[in-house]
């Protein structure tokens, strides 16, 4: 069994999680009058952009790489544009079909999650 100190879906999945935090608080103390969700969509794009070169990085080595379902997770939880972006700037993640086929329904899960938001959640938006 692998102990949790290796399990690279709890280490990676804290550290996206941690990081996209860190980057939304930091957004509403620079820009306040921007609305929260904006703030966490633009940090978790940039992490969502950050795990692909990442797991592209370190791809050819035998260091340890970012889990599918970590990529796929973070893509979404809102994070479509930044995998969108990321996988044809590293050329990542583009020939494996089992990726792709669940890469775009990730796509489509982000998009409608933040239209409910935007279109019925969103009082200040309207």
């Amino acid at each position: 069994m692998i102990s949790s100190h290796y399990n690279p879906y709890r280490r990676f999945g804290l550290v996206a999680l941690f990081a996209t935090l860190l980057i939304a608080f930091g957004l509403m103390r620079l820009f306040p009058m921007w609305d929260r969700f904006f703030n966490y969509l633009i940090a978790v794009n940039v992490v969502t952009f950050a795990a692909f070169g990442y797991d592209k990085l370190v791809a050819p080595t035998q260091s340890m790489r970012v889990p599918e379902a970590i990529l796929l997770a973070l893509t979404a939880l809102g994070g479509c544009v930044g995998g969108i972006i990321a996988r044809p700037a590293f050329r990542h993640k583009t020939q494996k079909m089992s990726f792709r086929l669940a890469f775009w329904p990730c796509v489509l899960v982000s998009t409608v999650l933040m239209a409910v938001y935007y279109f019925w959640l969103c009082s200040e938006c309207r």
